[in-house]
């Protein structure tokens, strides 16, 4: 298999202050670690520089006024809130972020590539479709996923969110939209931002109800009850929805590294989740899986994570061995009582064994 690697230096250009954990040195130094890993190879792991998103693809998701807004606020280097600045690079990254997936789409279905990885920043699953938030400008994922299903006929993407912060961005975005299901596995929102979205009760709305699902793990939930959770839900909502491609927002702030979020995921759990998302997506979809970087601020885990999801993507290498902390038993005992009640709630739209 060919992995498309889509990675550009103007990325690096986008400033969100002095002291901010979403800062450019995340990418470099990915970037250093998967050069002496010597991962880059032309029949495996292929290195591609994006594309930046048009006017036009990018108002499938975000109103002009607001695009216009942001490219103001760059060229201003404005502040949005508390965590979400815009720089002189700003506006130029972003537009490359969001092009990165597109021409990602466009490389897999040419038979360029088989699925990609979108290193980029800045990242996107919070953005909503005129807000700047949570370190966020425009929504990546979203502006993908309304491509394919604008421009594909009878196509249906599969979301999957498995960053320590819930979604929020994507699933306002797509809450009504029966041609894509977003599934997030994420900290408990009482317990970390955005706090006030990510719960079970949130379903979708109007033809969207039963589109939109959500795991809250408590925190210190490990790699077991993490992959039981998304083995449980993830495959069986995969198979009976039956997408023509799955996109992840691929987030490593769950990594027991972090110093972010308080989920306790290692390295090998990565890989672990890697091999499954692969499988169902082989399964379901010949394979067609784009990830984009969300979340990830430490930077040895957020290195030795990407670096083992890419194993199972490019069918090549040997992951990196790394043990998740112990986990309290009560942890696993809440995670199987959440499964049962969703699984309940769920029944109407879904039928998970």
């Amino acid at each position: 298999m060919t992995t498309g690697f889509f990675y550009h230096k103007a990325f690096l250009k986008h400033d969100m202050g002095a002291g901010h954990p979403e800062r450019p040195e995340r990418l470099t130094a990915v970037m250093d670690f998967l050069q002496k890993q010597k991962a880059f190879n032309e029949d495996t792991l292929r290195l591609v520089s994006p594309r930046a998103a048009t006017l036009a693809e990018l108002e499938r998701v975000h109103p002009k006024d607001y695009i216009d807004f942001i490219r103001t606020a760059s060229d201003r280097e404005s502040r949005f809130d508390a965590d979400t600045r815009a720089s002189k690079g700003s506006y130029n990254a972003a537009i490359l972020a969001a092009g990165a997936g597109l021409k990602a789409w466009e490389s897999i279905n040419t038979g360029e590539i088989d699925n990609a990885f979108a290193l980029v920043r800045p990242p996107g699953h919070h953005a909503s479709e005129n807000q700047a938030r949570g370190f966020c400008l425009f929504s990546n994922v979203a502006v993908v996923a309304r491509h394919i299903t604008a421009t594909v006929p009878d196509s249906r993407v599969l979301i999957l969110d498995i960053d320590a912060h819930h979604g929020n961005g994507t699933q306002e975005i797509l809450y009504e939209d029966p041609k894509t299901l977003y599934v997030g596995f994420h900290q408990h929102p009482r317990t970390l931002y955005p706090g006030y979205s990510g719960y079970v009760d949130e379903l979708g709305e109007g033809p969207g109800r039963g589109y939109n699902v959500n795991f809250p793990l408590p925190p210190g939930a490990s790699d077991a009850s993490f992959l039981h959770a998304l083995k449980t839900l993830f495959p069986p909502l995969a198979q009976q929805f039956q997408p023509t491609s799955i996109l992840v927002s691929a987030g490593y702030d769950a990594h027991f590294r972090d110093y972010l979020t308080n989920l306790m995921i290692s390295a090998t759990g990565f890989f672990e989740i890697s091999q499954l998302i692969m499988e169902t997506a082989e399964n379901t979809c010949n394979g067609k899986v784009i990830m984009f970087l969300e979340g990830g601020y430490d930077l040895q885990g957020l290195s030795e994570s990407i670096y083992n999801t890419l194993i199972p993507m490019t069918g090549h290498g040997k992951a990196i061995h790394e043990k998740p902390p112990k986990e309290d038993p009560r942890v696993s005992q809440y995670v199987a009582k959440l499964l049962t009640e969703i699984k309940t709630i769920l029944k109407p739209w879904w039928q998970i064994p």
